[in-house]
């Protein structure tokens, strides 16, 4: 097994052993959030290819740390959003947002938890897991396509 591989093997271990990110979920929202933190996981090893293992852990540390602390607390609010109050359920809101600006950007502006409603927990973190992937990749689009029609 190449350096590569085994970097992406071993940030995907440490996403499915990393029993804080589905502790209280159904098999199907665990999947899906596991999923989740597998695909930014991967996307941070792979970005690391040219480096040396210590350069590459140092490189993926911070994307790796802001994607458990996103899922994190979307399983804490997919736990904990019903039996809460308005309060702490926009307490919650609010961190997940601040969350999801630590991984997607600084830009994200979630709306209102409704918005991503499904009939069971596994359809609200898909809603919201396609909604910021959505979103990011606007961004991206966005920004290629200037940076094409303006040579930067």
């Amino acid at each position: 097994m190449d350096v590569l591989s085994h970097r992406i093997k071993k940030v995907a271990e440490s996403v499915l052993e990393n029993e804080a990110l589905i502790s209280g979920l159904d098999e199907s929202a665990a999947e899906v959030l596991q999923g989740w933190g597998i695909k930014h996981a991967t996307q941070a090893a792979e970005e690391t290819h040219a480096l040396d293992e210590d350069s590459a852990e140092k490189a993926m540390y911070p994307r790796l740390k802001a994607s458990r602390r996103l899922l994190r607390s979307i399983r804490v609010w997919v736990e904990h959003e019903k039996e809460s109050t308005a309060e702490e359920r926009d307490k919650l809101w609010a961190k997940i947002e601040k969350r999801a600006q630590g991984l997607y950007g600084d830009k994200v502006s979630l709306p209102s938890p409704s918005h991503f409603a499904g009939d069971r927990p596994v359809g609200f973190i898909k809603n919201l897991r396609g909604w910021l992937e959505d979103e990011s990749k606007e961004g991206e689009e966005k920004k290629s396509f200037f940076s094409s029609l303006f040579g930067k």
